[in-house]
């Protein structure tokens, strides 16, 4: 499958080099093709859907899919067979979910129209992804576009995978949209919706909210309460039960993090680095706030730099799963750097571990000594690309 990934990138990288603008409708051809080929193969490398199943049953059967980790499930007889394979195969069981309550609903919808079955849940992120394209297609250029709609990282983790994360990205982006056009409050709403479908849309709500005025705050806070409040008022803690846990423990294709925590201690590397992440957070939140003030004031405000943003947050983060790079996609798209496309492409190299080598002296999820040595160094080569292009500009 990775050199499957290795040679979509190839070919991506070939059409860029001509693109152009007329290209459109073939470009749309393909990616649907591409989605569509998705659509009716199973996840690859990756079981994270079980849990996405298993959720949806939980929450059609009991209301609240946060009251009890999977592993609460064991053994009860009332547990139909077919939810009873897919239990079997959830991994972290101990842990609570730790999916918002947007996704959860999603979850819910696909077990309504067909249970146990990933393909609804499937159309779902496709409509959803299609709209995103659909969105910021007159903004991009001919190169944007194509990244757009025939990413492999997008295609893999959100067709083939099923990963949720695109359910959050494209209201975060429909918030920036919504808010050039002076839809202030529905781009409230639209932020509300993607925290409530992934907390890391808070990372980049303040770009998109700052300007929009308090109806616009107003608006994406309501809409968050109307997601968490129902499971609130259960004496549930939602989604955050199962962040923390993950928070607290996890650990899986780090970077600066790795490295920090070898120095000193996991617990003091996740202080470290989520410091060190919010003194950057504010920087660039800063400097976004200075240059749009700079611009006339009837001039719209460009997409926030969520490539930034997101990197640093990757680059500082315990956990970088390579789904977690989607939060780049639009942002390079609308601004294609050989950085940001080094870092979509590298990210899946991740997938190289213990479990899918069958190594069991890795564990599960250990990598090879040298994977992250090439990942993060092909990163670095592309930044060190860009550093050398820009001094040669000036």
């Amino acid at each position: 499958m990775l050199a499957a990934m290795a040679a979509s990138w190839a070919t991506l990288a070939w059409a860029s080099r001509g693109a152009r603008s007329k290209d459109a409708r073939a470009v749309i051809f393909w990616a649907l093709v591409f989605r569509l080929v998705a659509l009716f193969a199973a996840p690859v490398l990756e079981d994270d859907h079980h849990r996405f199943l298993w959720d949806g049953y939980r929450f059609a059967v009991t209301g609240n899919p946060y009251a009890a980790a999977p592993q609460a499930s064991f053994g009860d007889a009332a547990v139909p067979p077919a939810f009873r394979e897919i239990l079997d195969r959830i991994n972290h069981p101990d842990v609570p979910t730790i999916y918002g309550p947007a996704c959860e609903w999603a979850f819910r919808l696909g077990h309504a129209i067909a249970p146990g079955k990933l393909w609804p849940w499937k159309l779902l992120l496709l409509a959803v992804e299609l709209a995103l394209i659909a969105l910021l297609w007159r903004e991009l250029s001919a190169r944007g576009r194509l990244l757009l709609a025939w990413c492999p990282l997008a295609v893999f983790e959100t067709g083939f995978n099923a990963h949720p994360d695109v359910l959050a990205i494209a209201p975060l982006v429909a918030a920036w949209w919504l808010g050039r056009r002076g839809w202030i409050v529905a781009a409230g709403a639209a932020v509300g919706v993607a925290v409530a479908a992934k907390i890391f849309a808070l990372l980049l709500a303040p770009f998109v909210l700052w300007r929009l005025g308090w109806r616009a705050w107003l608006a994406a806070a309501a809409a968050v309460i109307f997601f968490y409040a129902p499971f609130w008022l259960r004496g549930s803690a939602a989604d955050l039960a199962g962040l923390r846990a993950m928070a607290a423990e996890w650990e899986f294709n780090s970077s600066v993090y790795a490295v920090v925590a070898a120095l000193s201690s996991p617990a003091a590397a996740r202080v470290l680095c989520g410091l060190a992440f919010a003194a950057i957070g504010i920087a660039f939140f800063l400097r976004w706030v200075g240059a749009a003030k700079s611009r006339p004031s009837a001039s719209p405000d460009p997409l926030p730099p969520g490539e930034w943003v997101y990197g640093a947050f990757l680059l500082l983060s315990a956990v970088a799963n390579p789904w977690y790079a989607l939060w780049l996609w639009p942002f390079v798209a609308m601004r294609p750097t050989a950085l940001g496309v080094a870092a979509l492409a590298a990210v899946s190299i991740a997938y190289v571990t213990g479990l899918n080598l069958g190594d069991v002296t890795l564990g599960n999820f250990g990598h090879p000594w040298w994977l992250r040595p090439v990942e993060f160094g092909t990163i670095a080569l592309a930044a060190a690309r860009e550093i050398w292009k820009r001094k040669t500009r000036r």
